[in-house]
This record gives structure tokens, C-alpha cells and sequence, in this order.
């Protein structure tokens, strides 16, 4: 079953394909121009297995006045390696250039760096060596918004808070991206305030809701009106609970515990029992927060453990 974050990357790429033009220039150098259309959902990208064949996104570019597509993109979110990928992927472009009669580009979007090595390994086709290479964009590709950035580019300030979440940054980019929510019109503002306060750390989210009142911010729609009684509430929520705070620092740690241990595997690196009890049995937040951010690039296990 697609998660939340699978879910809200497809919507921001089906509903902002701008988005994903701005990361390839801004990634890759290539200025992909000309009308976009989204490809319906509805369309399988072959006959063969419809059911297993249905890509995230399809973007189709046209030249204005040609109904022609000259170029079109395959779009997937990947958020951790699965090796069926590597035998879909490539029928997504053998469909969408049979059907569209254009070069086709397959782009992967991923918010874990282990995952964006795994994806941009090239498939091998064929025994003449034949491949695809499939454009990556990972965490490091996404570049961090700052205020007057996301005011532009909401969709691109969104990413950018998803990709770097983890990293110290994340308090920065969620003040930039509420700050782009006075601009949008209810639904979207709604929309991305949730990102902002759903996906940080809970210190960064009660910095976030304690800034969202009206003496420090005295334009802030009545959107984020509705937002601060929520806070409020919320608040007052918490308070009432206060005796189960206990056990939710244990849940967090289990949570970044178990994804240490993920990315590990995901990564294929060994660990020993003795490794997987250490990192199971670990009640520090902070000091698995830094293990999970050594394991997307330790070479070794033991890496995870120095100093």
C-alpha cells in the first residue's frame, strides 16, 4: 500500500509538473521546454499486465501548436529499494515511446539518499550492454528554500522540507513554507501547512505552532487563524496527556530505531545480533538520530558506533 509520503510527492508532481522541470534544470542542467500535459492515470502505459504498469506521473511536452509530444517523462516515486523496479521501470519507457512516439526520460524522486544511490545504478538491458539510466533526485539534489524562495515556488519549498526533514534545517524551511501559505488560496495553504507541521520533529513543530500567533506575525491570514486555534487545542491535548509522554519518547525511539535497522537492510550491510539488540535496546533519540544519518552512508556497520 503507497505510504502518505508516496502519496503527497505524486500529488505535488500530478499537480505542479513545473516542479519537476525546475529540479531537472536546477539538478541536471536540462531546460526540458514547451506545454506540459499530465498523462491520465487511467492510461496503462502497455497492455501487457496493466495492473503492475501504471507509472506515478507520465508528463507528455509539446511544442505550442504541435499536437505532437517531443519529449515525454516518466515520473516515479521511490521511497526505498525494491528490485521489481528494475524490470517495470524499463517497460514504462518502452510503452510511453511506443505510444507517444518520443524520446522518454524515466526521473525517480526519493527522500532517502541510500535509495537514490540504489535507483541511479544503471539497468542493464541486454548482453550489448544496454541500459537505463534513470535521472535521481534525492535529498542532496533538492536544494533548501529559504522565505522569498517559497513564496515563488511553494511546491519546491514543500520538497525541500520533505527531503531534509532530519537535518537541522528543517525549523528554517518550515517557517519559510508557512510563511508561502499567506499567499495560496485555503485548500493549498491548508494543504502545505500539514506538510510543515506533520513532518518536522515535535521541537521544531512546537516552535512552528508557538510563532503562529498574531503579535508576532500580524498578517497572517485567516487561514492561519484557523491554524493557531488548532495549535491551541492541540496544545491544551497535550497537557491533558502529559502522563503518557514517557511512553511516546520510548515509540520515537523505537520508530528511529527500526530505521536504522531498515536502511541497513535496504542497503545491504551486515549486522551482527549483537549490533541489531544495541540499536533495538537504544532509548536515546539523539544518539539514533545520528546513527540513522551514518547508516545512508557508512560503509560498514561499525561505522554506525565510532566514537
Amino acid at each position: 500500500m503507497p505510504s502518505i509520503e508516496h502519496e503527497l510527492l505524486v500529488d505535488l508532481v500530478r499537480d505542479h509538473p513545473d516542479l519537476v522541470l525546475a529540479l531537472l534544470r536546477s539538478a541536471f542542467g536540462l531546460d526540458f521546454t514547451g506545454d506540459v500535459d499530465v498523462l491520465p492515470t487511467s492510461e496503462n502505459l502497455t497492455d501487457l499486465r496493466p495492473a503492475e504498469l501504471h507509472a506515478d506521473v507520465v508528463l507528455v511536452l509539446r511544442n505550442p501548436g504541435d499536437p505532437r509530444a517531443h519529449r515525454a517523462l516518466v515520473i516515479e516515486v521511490q521511497l526505498r529499494p525494491d528490485a521489481r523496479k528494475r524490470f517495470t521501470w524499463p517497460a514504462y519507457i518502452a510503452g510511453a515511446r511506443a505510444r507517444l512516439e518520443c524520446p522518454v526520460t524515466l526521473v525517480v524522486i526519493t527522500l532517502d539518499e541510500g535509495t537514490a544511490r540504489w535507483c541511479a545504478s544503471p539497468i542493464v538491458l541486454d548482453d550489448n550492454a544496454s541500459a537505463l539510466r534513470p535521472l535521481v533526485i534525492g535529498p542532496a539534489r533538492v536544494p533548501m528554500v529559504d522565505t522569498q524562495g517559497a513564496r515563488r515556488h511553494p511546491e519546491l519549498a514543500a520538497l525541500s522540507l520533505l527531503a531534509h526533514r532530519d537535518e537541522p534545517s528543517a525549523l528554517a524551511l518550515g517557517r519559510a513554507l508557512l510563511s508561502a501559505c499567506d499567499d495560496l488560496d485555503e485548500a493549498r495553504a491548508r494543504w502545505y501547512a500539514e506538510i510543515a507541521l506533520g513532518f518536522v520533529n515535535e521541537a521544531a513543530r512546537r516552535v512552528l505552532e508557538a510563532e503562529m500567533n498574531l503579535e508576532i506575525f500580524p498578517q497572517r491570514s485567516e487561514f492561519l487563524r484557523k491554524l493557531e486555534a488548532d495549535a491551541t487545542a492541540r496544545g491544551e491535548a497535550r497537557g491533558q496527556a502529559q502522563g503518557q509522554a514517557q511512553g511516546q519518547a520510548q515509540g520515537q525511539a523505537q520508530g528511529q530505531a527500526h530505521a536504522v535497522l531498515k536502511v541497513l537492510e535496504a542497503r545491504g550491510l551486515p549486522v551482527t545480533d549483537a549490533q541489531r539488540t544495541r540499536v533495538a535496546t537504544c532509548d536515546d533519540v539523539d544518539v539514533l538520530e545520528t546513527w540513522l544519518a551514518r547508516a545512508v552512508t557508512a560503509n560498514h556497520t561499525d561505522e554506525l558506533f565510532a566514537g
